[in-house]
């Protein structure tokens, strides 16, 4: 592995992270613009999270061919799909330019995480989670553009044309520097084409989707959470995901020193304990600064483990399809999160939901073993203790 190579992969995260923080939070204002009920729009975002199960799996017919390609024309398409639902017309339109946005996320996740894994191998350290903290990193800047360009007025589609030729033209230099997935066909595993669900791979769909769970139930319903429950005004309510947001990016970018002195199960079960206690905490003391730093330990706890759970998915067969698998269960995680927290918050209020990913947490304490990597099949040092 050479220099070279981990930035143009930190690049390639970090261009997907900003086409997904510059998109959600339009999300109010494309509302607007079709006149949508809330209904309506958790119907339209539903195409997003299908879209990422569909690509998430689709990835496996391809990746055995190789990542560099692939990546980055699914780059350009999602530069280009961006605007899709700002020109959408209709709800209809609106939910397919969304399951493409998703589809190429899901698509793209799965060959970035394969070429971060193998890097690691390469590399013989982890660095999964510095990959991610790029990815982190995109995400809050396209946040911010598009928080500025909403309270500037500059409407989606102007916003997404932007946002897509600066991504499309600051990371092609760096894309072309991608290296490929030559060595996966080195890796021991199935032979190309069979589906093989091992315990192994059913272990690390569990955690995936407990961790999904976990993370999105936090991410999404921290601000409604600090609104309702603690009583904050809207604008201080955004705090709760921003120090999610900005916790997690944070542990990421430090992560894969603990990693090597530790282990990935170790450290995964460490941040899982450590976002049960941020979500014990904030459940338990909703008086908004404790509800705010109880979500900033969710995100500090949550940050290492979907990473982690990715690099061990890739690393358990040749083909790719151990990875899509996994994270066809993390986009499913999303699908079933919402509306699971949203119904029981219906029934018992959005306090006594919060359990919910409470309990994906504990979850991920329990199944956190999965994510350990085997040093012989992987070429990562074994850890000294």
């Amino acid at each position: 592995m050479t220099g070279r190579d981990r930035t143009a992969v930190s690049v390639s995260f970090l261009a997907f992270g900003v086409t997904v923080g510059g998109l959600i939070p339009r999300v109010p204002a494309l509302k607007d613009q079709l006149h949508l009920t809330d209904g309506q729009v958790g119907l339209a975002l539903l195409g997003l999270s299908l879209g990422g199960v569909t690509g998430a799996l689709a990835s496996r017919l391809v990746i055995h061919r190789g990542a560099r390609l692939f990546i980055r024309a699914g780059t350009i398409g999602l530069c280009i799909a961006i605007v899709g639902p700002a020109l959408a017309a209709n709800l209809i339109e609106l939910m397919a330019s969304l399951f493409l946005i998703g589809f190429l996320w899901g698509f793209i996740d799965v060959l970035e995480n394969a070429l971060g894994a193998q890097l690691e191998r390469s590399a013989g350290k982890p660095l999964i989670n510095g990959f991610h903290g790029f990815w982190s990193l995109g995400a809050f800047v396209g946040s911010l553009v598009a928080g500025g360009a909403a309270y500037s007025g500059i409407a989606p589609l102007a916003q997404f044309i932007g946002t897509g030729l600066v991504v499309a033209v600051g990371s092609a230099w760096f894309l072309r520097r991608l290296p490929d997935l030559a060595a996966i066909e080195a890796m021991p595993g199935a032979a190309p084409g069979r589906l093989v669900l091992t315990a192994a791979v059913l272990g690390l769909v569990a955690m995936g989707f407990a961790a999904v769970i976990a993370e999105g139930g936090t991410s999404d319903w921290s601000a409604l959470y600090l609104r309702e429950i603690s009583h904050a005004s809207p604008g201080v309510a955004a705090a709760g995901f921003s120090g999610f947001s900005i916790a997690a990016m944070l542990v990421r970018f430090r992560a894969d020193l603990v990693t090597a002195r530790l282990g990935q199960a170790a450290v995964a079960r460490v941040g899982a304990v450590i976002a049960v206690a941020g979500l014990a905490v904030a459940i338990a003391f909703p008086w908004l600064p404790v509800a705010v730093a109880g979500f900033t330990i969710v995100g500090m706890g949550t940050a290492v483990v979907v990473p982690l759970v990715f690099a061990a998915g890739a690393n358990l067969g040749r083909t790719g399809t151990s990875l899509a698998l996994v994270m066809a269960a993390t986009y499913c995680g999303t699908i079933a999160g919402p509306p699971l927290i949203g119904t029981a918050a219906d029934h018992v209020g959005l306090r006594f939901a919060m359990a919910i990913p409470l309990a994906g947490a504990v979850a991920v304490v329990l199944l956190a073993g999965n994510a350990a990597i085997r040093p012989a099949a992987t070429g990562l040092r074994p850890v000294r203790r």
